[in-house]
Formats: structure tokens, sequence, C-alpha cells
């Protein structure tokens, strides 16, 4: 079921396994980035979601500002009951650098990983 939708991102929950997804494509400005990143922190505390797959494989790089934006809200995310996030990883080598820079920076916990597609992203998640 599709909760949100934008000319950059959509997010679809699938009430039966509890996972929301994030779809991105293309370029995001700062305030469409942050907007994406703000519905899935509202959706997440309003629903009973368990797992988190944010699909960047047709995402184009956004700014560091707004990476941090993102990673200030991971503990937000699992302070609702996020229990995994996986993350799809980009086709765009820069974006792909970027997410994995990202990573780095974080020192992302166990229940944060990273995935080149959604079926072994889905395995891994409810392992949890």
């Amino acid at each position: 079921m599709k909760v949100f939708s934008s000319s950059t991102v959509s997010l679809e929950f699938d009430e039966i396994k509890k996972v929301l997804r994030q779809v991105w494509t293309g370029f995001s400005t700062s305030a469409q980035f942050r907007e994406g990143i703000d519905e899935t922190v509202k959706f997440v505390k309003a629903n009973d979601v368990k797992y988190l797959i944010s699909d960047t494989s047709g995402q184009k790089p956004v700014g560091p500002e707004d990476t941090k934006y993102a990673a200030s809200v991971m503990p937000s995310l699992f302070g609702s009951g996020i229990k995994a996030m996986a993350f799809i990883m980009p086709k765009n080598v820069i974006t792909k650098l970027a997410l994995s820079s990202f990573a780095k920076e974080q020192g992302l916990p166990a229940n944060v990983m990273y995935f080149d597609n959604i079926p072994e992203a889905e395995k891994w998640l409810f392992t949890f």
C-alpha cells in the first residue's frame, strides 16, 4: 500500500510483513529529501512498522548535510519499533561511494545492512 509519494520518493507499506519501503528516484533537492525522511519518521511513529528498506538503487547523490540529517533520525526510527533496516545500494557510483562513506562514519549497528537487491535484504531483515 502506497502511503506517501513525491517526485523523488515513494513510501510503500506491507501490512502483513510490517515492512516500510522507501523507493528513491533521481535527484532530490534538500527539501525533497528531508520531506521523504520526515514522512518516513511520521509513518513509523504512527504505525506498527518492524522493518525498513531504503531502496536507493535509482537515487542520485545527496549532500553531506542531508546525509547527516538522515542519520540523525535513525535513533527515532529504532525507538519507534524498527527492528532492522536495509539499504539497497545505488547503481550510481558517486551515490554508492557517498552511502559507503556514510556507513563508515556512522559505525552502523548490526541491525543495519547494505544489499544489492530486495530479496536478499528481506531474507536478512526477517532474521530479526
